[in-house]
């Protein structure tokens, strides 16, 4: 109870409602008072008669089948409803937003920052407020923060599947080869720097696995008492000491050898390295935990919290959500569905897989798996931040990653990347105000 108020007090500080307004083309209506004549009722909603809703969302075979398994249990509770599952694995934002320019998309999607921006802020998705009172859901039964992104002007465009942190992964044999003692909840980065030495000197393994990545970034940056902007997402922050100290830290790593990117080691994603026990550490999240028991079952590997940095210790939250497309010729059935996958008992059995964690707080105590629940904790932290920075979130990110990728690259220094990165950045928010 101590850690899930410590939760749930966190998040309702960690960052102010989303801003900006939707166009006057939301279309909403009156969808759930709308007659469903020889319809059923599916999650309080009267849905059209003999409905396919077209479902379609990211992720690799695993997430794919975390859905697959939803799809069942939706069938099992509104068998009248037919489920279209159209995952798109790449480049999802780019065919979406091009489905939705030809008039073709799905009924229901996935929705990040870039979509959120791209569609929620202009109309193309339904406000679910109405069809959340219809199924007696509501806001505050969420983790408060991450609602921000999908709200504009009090109205919720889309509702969190789940979210997720991240944790230091690593393989005990790599330590036990090297003979140096594992990773502890209170390791330091500095801690992580000797350690990923020792490995790459001692052993066949990558000490370190990070690609030029934000997201792997940020923990790294919040711990030295930095942001990517400031709250009001009217600054950016990127030139500060605190991404200077922590970025060059990386930079020295991977002159070093001591880090080395997934692709350096032949895997498509540090994740994958593990598995494939090309390296023995890298910052991954509780998907590994689902991902590993699939993939790599033989392989015992062990996750411990982020390391500290000189401010405390920090983490990144990830959450995206689902939504409805406003011009769904079944808005009922697709929005039944929609509060279906994002609905208590179905969060409830995503956790038992592993995958991510439920976006209510008080289905926190339903992670069982104890490197899920190390992973998790970096929720709790005063430091950890939700990645959001406002409407054009994705393009503050991809400064920073592009940042990392020329220090990466040897093309320009810390100082030079960081300085080029916080005009980009600042632009990508002056543009949406």
């Amino acid at each position: 109870m101590k850690r899930l108020l410590l939760v749930t007090m966190l998040m309702l500080t960690m960052l102010l409602a989303a801003c900006g307004g939707a166009s006057d083309g939301d279309n909403t209506g009156d969808a759930t008072d709308m007659a469903a004549e020889g319809g059923d009722t599916c999650m309080g909603i009267a849905v059209e008669p003999d409905a396919t809703v077209v479902f379609s969302g990211w992720g690799d075979e695993t997430e794919q089948q975390v859905y697959r398994d939803s799809i069942t249990r939706f069938n099992e509770a509104c068998p009248s409803v037919t489920i279209d599952y159209q995952p798109v694995p790449a480049d999802f934002q780019t065919q979406i937003k091009a489905a939705f320019a030809g008039g073709d998309a799905p009924d229901v999607i996935y929705v990040d920052d870039s979509l959120m921006t791209a569609l929620g802020r202009t109309g193309q998705l339904l406000a679910l407020d109405d069809f959340m009172a219809s199924a007696d859901i509501t806001r505050e039964e969420f983790v408060p923060a991450l609602l921000d992104i999908f709200t504009v002007d009090g109205k919720t465009y889309a509702l969190p599947k789940d979210w997720g942190t991240l944790g230091l992964v690593y393989l005990p044999e790599a330590f036990a080869e090297a003979g140096i003692d594992e990773p502890t909840a209170d390791w330091t980065w500095e801690d992580l720097r000797t350690a990923a030495q020792a490995l790459a000197e001692n052993t066949e393994y990558g000490g370190f696995c990070q690609g030029a990545d934000w997201a792997r970034f940020a923990p790294w940056a919040f711990s030295y008492g930095a942001t990517f902007t400031n709250d009001d997402w009217t600054s950016a922050t990127l030139d500060n000491e605190g991404i200077e100290t922590a970025a060059q830290i990386v930079a020295d790593m991977k002159q070093e050898g001591s880090l080395v990117t997934a692709a350096d080691v032949g895997a498509g994603w540090c994740g994958e390295a593990i598995g494939k026990k090309l390296v023995a550490t890298t910052l991954e999240g509780g998907w590994m935990v689902n991902f590993m028991r699939n993939d790599f079952a033989d392989v015992e590997w062990k996750a411990v919290p982020v390391p500290s940095g000189p401010e405390g210790k920090a983490d990144i939250i990830f959450t995206n959500g689902i939504g409805v497309n406003a011009q769904s010729d079944n808005p009922n059935a697709a929005a039944a569905f929609a509060l279906f996958v994002t609905g208590r008992d179905n969060q409830a059995a995503i956790a038992e897989t592993g995958f991510a964690y439920p976006a209510r707080s008080d289905q926190l105590d339903l992670i069982k798996d104890e490197n899920d629940k190390a992973i998790s904790e970096g929720g709790t932290y005063e430091l950890t931040r939700v990645a959001n920075w406002g409407p054009n979130t994705g393009r503050v990110n991809d400064a920073v990653g592009k940042a990392l990728e020329r220090i990466y690259l040897g093309e320009q220094t810390v100082s030079e990347a960081f300085t080029q990165a916080q005009g980009e950045a600042q632009q990508a928010l002056d543009d949406a105000q």
